[in-house]
Parts: C-alpha cells; sequence; structure tokens
C-alpha cells in the first residue's frame, strides 16, 4: 500500500498537477508547527520557503526532523536573503528588482544559500528559488541561476489582465516591467536557465486569506483552465487565529477526486 496516497508517483499523469508553497519561513511558532502536521495528516506535499536571515536554529531542526520523517511531504526553496530592504527612508517587504545592481542581488542570494547550506546540511543543496513578493528583474533571474539554482517560483495568475501582461511581455522579450515579474511558468525562462513553475492562486496575501475553503473549487477550475501545474501559496502565519479555516482549505484539497499532488522539485522532472 502507497504510504502517501496523495503524493504523485514517477508515472506521467493526465490532467492538473498541483503543488503547495509556504513562504516565509523563519521561527518555529505554533502556526507554523500546525501548518506542517495538518498538511502531514493529510499526506499533502509542501514546499517551504525559507528567509535565511531569519531561519532559527530551532526551526531548522524541527524542519529537519520533519523532512527526515517525511521526505516525500517536504522540500526547502529559498526565499531571498532578509526579505525586506530599504528604499531611501522606505522599509519595502520585497528585496529585489531595478533599484539594486546585478552584484548587490547576486551577493545577497549566496549569502542566503550559504546561511540555508549551514541550517539545513548538504542533504539539503537548494536548487529552488522564490523571490519575496514576487519582485525581481532581468538581474535578479541572472543572478538566481548564477549562484546554483536551477528552479525559479513566482507567480503566474490566471485572471485576464495578468494573462494579457504577461504575454505582451514574453512578446517583447522583458523579464519584467519595472519590479513586476513577467512569468514565463512551466517553461524554461529565456533570461537565464532557470525552469519556472509559480504559482496561480494566492490562498492569502501574507496578511489576509483571500481564497477561502468555499471559494477554492472555483478558483482551482479557472486555474487549471490556463496551465496543467497549478501552484497555490500560503503564509502560515495568516492561519494563527484561523486554524479551522486552514483544516477546511486543506481538506478541501485532500479530498478532491483524482488530485495528484508532488513537490515542486518532482514537479520539474516529471
Amino acid at each position: 500500500m502507497n504510504e502517501h496516497p496523495r503524493v504523485a508517483d514517477s508515472e506521467p499523469l493526465e490532467g492538473p498537477r498541483y503543488f503547495v508553497r509556504d513562504d516565509d519561513i523563519g521561527s518555529l511558532t505554533p502556526a507554523l508547527t500546525n501548518f506542517v502536521e495538518t498538511f502531514i495528516e493529510r499526506a499533502i506535499p509542501v514546499s517551504y520557503q525559507v528567509i535565511p536571515s531569519q531561519f532559527t536554529d530551532e526551526c531548522a531542526q524541527y524542519m529537519l526532523e520533519k523532512a527526515r520523517a517525511h521526505p516525500q511531504l517536504i522540500e526547502f526553496g529559498q526565499h531571498g536573503l532578509h526579505h525586506r530592504m530599504v528604499l531611501g527612508r522606505k522599509l519595502l517587504k520585497r528585496e529585489f528588482g531595478p533599484e539594486r545592481s546585478y552584484d548587490e542581488q547576486f551577493n545577497d542570494i549566496c549569502e542566503g544559500k550559504r546561511l540555508l547550506r549551514l541550517k539545513l546540511g548538504a542533504d539539503h543543496d537548494i536548487k529552488l528559488f522564490t523571490p519575496p513578493q514576487h519582485k525581481f528583474d532581468k538581474h535578479t533571474v541572472e543572478a538566481i541561476a548564477a549562484a546554483g539554482h536551477t528552479l525559479f517560483s513566482a507567480a503566474s495568475y490566471p485572471t485576464a489582465h495578468h494573462q494579457t501582461a504577461y504575454a505582451l511581455g514574453r512578446a517583447l522579450g522583458l523579464s519584467s516591467i519595472r519590479h513586476h515579474g513577467i512569468s514565463y511558468h512551466g517553461r524554461m525562462r529565456p533570461d537565464a536557465k532557470l525552469l519556472e513553475l509559480s504559482i496561480s492562486i494566492a490562498v492569502d496575501d501574507g496578511r489576509k486569506i483571500t481564497c477561502s475553503a468555499q471559494v477554492l473549487e472555483a478558483a482551482l477550475k479557472r486555474a487549471s483552465a490556463h496551465t496543467n501545474k497549478v501552484g497555490l501559496m500560503f503564509h502560515h502565519g495568516v492561519y494563527a487565529d484561523a486554524p479551522d479555516e486552514l483544516t477546511a482549505i486543506i481538506d478541501r484539497l485532500s479530498n478532491r477526486p483524482h488530485a495528484q499532488f508532488q513537490k515542486l522539485g518532482d514537479l520539474a522532472t516529471a
């Protein structure tokens, strides 16, 4: 019997394939442990995006213990270095974009990767990179690849205005419009040797839930009309005061007939 019936095997799959991304891993909190353990209970794999400078030893130890116990259900990605930067006197939650040089971005990405290697060990060589707030420019993408990453995850939303902007940007060969990234979801990016697998559904925006369990099915249908690789983004901290809603959302995912969930890294090689 398959120990993890919700995890896709290595055979080619028909129909949409799904992945779950949880961003902003840093400190070990009750919200994080509840998130991790609830997804493990439902046997749905999650790609955890770690903020290197905020990743505590306690959190690293906990996540490594879970990854060793459930290697099919947990993987790690790099989520910038600090998840913030200062422009003038303004503190921003994004970290990359045209305001910063290639060298500045490359050095921060390399430093973040070094910190993750210290905390996670050589067994977890991070190949996945998610830019904070999905903001980046051509230099960011080039620096990510130069630092040794091979997989890139940002956003590829199915709304008409997003799809129009992406199509126009791709036609013009753009990496971004200012710091707003152009999606090349499901293909190799033309600006660097990176496969992009980006989320289609923001279940929350980092502050509040934006796709409740009640509307999740409709959101999944809209996304799968544009791609057969459908990603969902979470920020575990949002559910600190809404654990029941998190459970309801996960149950909706878990109970979808024939739904196949994969880690981002596995989906990249499928």
